[in-house]
């Protein structure tokens, strides 16, 4: 499919430079990826192809955020949403574990605090309806088991129940939706470009936490309250910000054990903190 996609591009001359030249990259789950360019300069853009709903999803956020520096800017969008071409973003998602107070300020900075209402037309789905947290709850804890005691499975459970009060579908935000390291590029330590959005509807805190959680260093409440506080939203209810953390640490402990064993003991010994501030209320 790719191999089309790219001699397609070559052929119809999408573009005035003289793009000869191709590679497939690693793509995320359903994508697929490549960078294009010419002799000379091999990566000038990148070409993404996904299902036509992903790509015309992805093409939106970009747009309605296209005066953040730290999105790609859009080259070209084929009419059919097969793919679209990016500007190439130089970097790695090798992320610094050191880092995590400046990492979050960071992106509270030059991302979060730029978010918006949807309009009408944007029908991504609400990331924390509360079906959708049931079912995702549910299917994390058939993945933890006994890593965590029953207890602490039920502890989730019963956060859930009494956010379904306070948590309402009014007021959300457009969300990245997959907003973790995995998709942050750093350029000498630095952080220098967010890809790979999977947009859902939320509270702004909902990227935040996702962030936060995406890797297990500097875990501690003061670090995230104090990324919260930054942000400058609605009165901060700090038992409600901490339940919020459980459910997200929780979810990021299933992610963890599919594609991160090794980093399973630092998650654990976060949600034992965590835990302790819930019940030292």
């Amino acid at each position: 499919m790719l191999k089309k996609i790219m001699n397609e591009i070559i052929q119809n001359r999408i573009f005035s430079e003289s793009i000869c030249h191709w590679n497939e990259l690693n793509g995320g789950t359903d994508s697929t990826v490549g960078v294009i360019g010419t002799l000379d300069l091999p990566n000038i853009f990148i070409v993404k192809s996904n299902k036509p709903e992903r790509i015309a999803a992805e093409t939106r956020f970009y747009q309605i955020y296209h005066e953040i520096p730290l999105l790609p800017k859009i080259k070209y969008v084929d009419p059919e949403y097969r793919y679209f071409i990016y500007d190439f973003i130089p970097g790695e998602t090798s992320y610094n574990r050191k880092m995590k107070q400046e990492l979050m300020s960071d992106l509270t900075k030059l991302m979060n605090r730029y978010y918006v209402r949807p309009e009408p037309s944007d029908d991504y789905e609400w990331v924390e309806e509360p079906k959708r947290v049931a079912h995702d709850i549910n299917y994390s804890q058939s993945i933890i088991g006994s890593h965590l005691n029953e207890e602490d499975h039920n502890l989730v459970k019963d956060i859930h129940m009494r956010r379904v009060e306070r948590v309402s579908p009014n007021g959300l935000y457009v969300l990245h939706g997959d907003f973790g390291v995995h998709n942050f590029l750093f350029q000498n330590g630095k952080l220098h470009g967010i890809i790979d959005p999977i947009p859902r509807l939320g509270r702004l805190l909902y990227d935040v936490l996702y962030a936060f959680c995406s890797s297990p260093d500097g875990l501690h409440y003061p670090i995230l309250l104090s990324v919260v506080e930054q942000m400058d939203i609605e009165p901060i209810d700090t038992h409600e910000l901490k339940e919020d953390m459980i459910v997200a640490l929780y979810f990021r402990i299933a992610t963890c054990l599919l594609h991160h064993p090794k980093d399973l003991n630092q998650y654990q010994n976060a949600w034992n903190e965590w835990k302790q501030l819930i019940n030292n209320r």
